[in-house]
């Protein structure tokens, strides 16, 4: 049967492309969540080993090599063993070498390259790298099979929305085709259709990824919060009142410094928890890059569209019009 002469050409091609970029839609949310996430582990991380950064810092300070640090593996330990989502640590100089380590193991040879503030995955584990001064780097590994099931939970969650979507886009366009009967109309209908769906699918798409990255925000404040306290409660134990710690400050500032969506931290009255002022700055910045993103793949979306368009001037879809004037 020839393409003229089979009534239904258009609707199985529209909805095809419908289902392409439906696909399209699902592979771009599923990147976006799982960027998101590894970013938001890799701050939660920095905030478990700010003390450690700070405490070998210090000691450079008076002139120390980072090779010859004196009881540095007691420090990547005790970091280790009060981490909860770091399993290992590795301190590596600018050759490129391991010099200090937690356990018996080594890292994936890819994560011993990673630059000062990245983060690469590999297999279950999640590997962060932090600046320790110059080219000295801190790379910590964590199991993260628990959050990789989160993740494979909203994959499935994304693709359920996703099929849902085209199954009902499809429904209707079936509706159009079959209840217009000018196929020049019902085919314009169809496009129409399937632009609005694009414009919902990655609509919905760019406002989930966001939403879960602001919720990701309180999971920062909350475990700067509790690590703030904890360090305020070892000190109290060690008999020292509150009149007599001095640094507060500069103790804060570290984490506004190296997370960039918080602008500032105090601690509240009676030290009881923090204060944070979030980077209006930053965090707008970051809803532009997801609207931009969003916009991005739209205007990829239009020109599958217009090149769709093409192909179909090209094999005759100009025949159905004239059919329709004809009849």
């Amino acid at each position: 049967m020839s393409k003229k002469n089979n009534k239904n050409y258009l609707l199985i091609v529209v909805i095809t492309l419908d289902l392409v970029i439906t696909m399209l839609c699902l592979a771009l949310g599923c990147l976006m969540y799982t960027s998101n996430s590894r970013s938001v582990l890799k701050n939660l991380e920095y905030v478990e080993v700010t003390g450690l950064i700070s405490n070998i810092d210090y000691g450079l300070h008076f002139g120390k090599s980072i090779e010859s640090y004196y009881g540095m593996q007691n420090l990547l330990d005790s970091a280790v063993a009060s981490a909860d989502s770091v399993d290992a640590m590795y301190i590596v100089n600018d050759k490129g070498e391991v010099i200090f380590k937690t356990g018996d193991g080594l890292p994936d040879a890819d994560a011993v390259g990673l630059s000062v503030g990245s983060n690469l995955k590999h297999g279950k584990t999640l590997y962060c790298s932090f600046k320790i001064t110059g080219d000295v780097r801190l790379i910590t590994a964590g199991d993260i099979s628990d959050k990789a099931g989160q993740w494979y939970a909203y994959y499935r969650y994304l693709a359920f929305i996703s099929f849902a979507g085209f199954m009902v886009s499809a429904l209707i366009m079936v509706l159009i085709w079959r209840r217009v009967p000018s196929r020049k109309a019902a085919y314009r209908l169809l496009i129409v259709m399937l632009i609005l769906w694009v414009l919902i699918i990655s609509s919905y798409v760019g406002y989930s990824a966001y939403n879960e990255y602001s919720i990701s925000i309180n999971s920062m404040c909350s475990s700067i919060d509790r690590a703030a306290k904890a360090d305020i409660s070892k000190v109290h134990d060690e008999g020292i009142e509150d009149d007599n710690i001095t640094g507060f400050a500069a103790y804060l500032k570290r984490y506004a410094d190296n997370i960039p969506e918080i602008e500032a931290v105090n601690f509240k009255e009676g030290m009881d928890g923090c204060d944070f002022e979030l980077s209006k700055s930053y965090l707008r910045k970051v809803t532009v890059d997801y609207v931009l993103q969003t916009l991005l793949f739209l205007a990829f979306s239009a020109m599958i569209l217009t090149e769709y368009q093409l192909f179909m001037s090209g094999i005759g879809i100009k025949e159905w019009e004239e059919d329709d004037r004809n009849a």
